[in-house]
Order: structure tokens, then sequence, then C-alpha cells
């Protein structure tokens, strides 16, 4: 049985004995019904690497484990890649959150586009990025990585092609010529989906102009997060882990 993972953000090492925090305490002990001598495995996100513990003692508000070993494991993309996706609908943000986490992002820039049918008004920013950061903790415990991707708060398109990056920029365009197969191989990459309306032809216009390039992924119009999966992934095999002659494949679960 595969043993749960848990993000545990504070200071971890083996051995030691520690009482969880309040966020992990009740997903492992609420949640998942976690009891006295069960093993979990938590990683902080600070090392790459987790911790394997074992359960001590419970009480109603509380879980104390020890950590009983360090395991030194790497499961980060060798490619930097940041996904700067347009906001699009609660439930389908949160799957192509999810996914991208799977597939090894490094970062994440949310977008705020000419057709966004969600607005992120100020003073409930940090109520959706708090939530967006639950949702990249969850599946980093999911996909057993030990680093979190960083998450930015939203940006208009126009002030994040603003901004300078030693990454080559990519956009999505079902009219495009090229593919991620005619690129050769990149230190790092930034691709660019738009909302459930797409981008304006002023807002395709305005990247190509700052020098992004544009990739097709096929003649046929993709859903937002579908165009997520099917980008990242593509980009991992090109340019990333699934591209190197010695790395292992994924597996299911």
């Amino acid at each position: 049985m595969r043993i749960p993972r848990f993000y545990c953000p504070i200071p971890l090492q083996a051995p030691a004995t520690l009482e969880l925090p309040e966020a992990t305490y009740h997903h492992a002990i609420q949640v998942l019904r976690l009891n006295v001598g069960e093993e979990l495995i938590l990683f902080n996100g600070q090392t790459a690497g987790e911790y394997l513990a074992v359960i001590e003692s419970l009480s109603r508000r509380s879980a104390t484990v020890r950590i009983q070993s360090y395991q030194a494991v790497e499961r980060e993309s060798p490619l930097p890649m940041v996904l700067a996706l347009a906001i699009i609908k609660p439930d389908k943000m949160d799957f192509a959150l999810q996914k991208a986490v799977e597939l090894g992002v490094t970062a994440i820039q949310p977008l705020l586009t000419e057709r966004s049918v969600i607005r992120v008004l100020k003073d409930k920013q940090d109520k959706k990025l708090q939530h967006w950061e639950g949702v990249l903790m969850a599946a980093c415990e999911q996909s057993g990585r030990t680093t979190l991707p960083l998450l930015k708060p939203p940006l208009s398109l126009n002030d994040y092609l603003a901004q300078t990056t030693p990454y080559e920029r990519l956009i999505l365009s079902p009219t495009a010529t090229n593919t991620f197969s005619s690129h050769s191989k990149k230190s790092g990459v930034e691709v660019i989906i738009g909302p459930e309306g797409g981008f304006t032809e002023e807002e395709v216009a305005l990247c190509t102009q700052t020098g992004v390039s544009a990739i097709s992924l096929g003649p046929r119009i993709l859903r937002a997060e579908t165009a997520c999966i099917s980008a990242l992934t593509l980009i991992q095999h090109y340019y990333g882990d699934l591209a190197e002659p010695n790395a292992s494949r994924a597996c299911c679960i």
C-alpha cells in the first residue's frame, strides 16, 4: 500500500519527534483517519527529499510523529517550465493547476485577459491565491513532488509581457505553422494559454510583437485545461525529463 504523503511547511530533520501543524494534522488524522503506528511521508519544499515518519501519539487536536529517516529523492524536471494561464472557470482552473503540477511545472502565472470570464477582484485576490496554493500542495502530495511550484499573483497580459525572462515564450495557436517538434532544445519555457473564449486578435498580435513564438497543437480548438495538459506533456517530451536519455517514465496510480 502506498504510504500517504503530506506537505509539512516546518523545519524537518531525521531523527526527530515533532507535532504536526494544524493543516497537516487535519488532513492526516481527521480526513484520512491515520492512527498510531501508521507511516506517513513528510516534505517541506525546502530540501529535495522527503522524510519517513510514524505516528507516535494522538489527541483530539494534535498528533506527534517520530521522523525515522530522510530519503534524498529528486523528482523535479530538469527543464524550468512556467505556465502563464488565463484565469478560467474555478473548477477548470483547479483541474488545470493540478495537472500542471503533475506534469512538472516550475511556476504558474495567472493572467487577466480580455475574454476572461472570471475576474479576480483585488480584495479577493489573497483568498483566491490561498485556494490555488491548496490545489498545488495537494497535487504535490499526490504526484510525489517535493518542491511546490511558485504561484505568482495575477497579472494583465500586458504587464506579464513587459517582464523580462531568460526563457523562451510560446503561445498556442491553431493557425500557427510551427510545432514543438520543430523547435530545438531549450533551457526553459513559458507557455501562454488563453481563456475559454481564446485570446483576441490584438492580444495575439501583442504577443508576437514582443517575441513570443506561436505553436500549434493541431487544427482543432482545445479547451484551456486540455491545452495545458497537451502543451506541458509535449514540452516535457521534447525538452524536459522525458527527453533525457536515461529518464525514468512517469507512472500512473
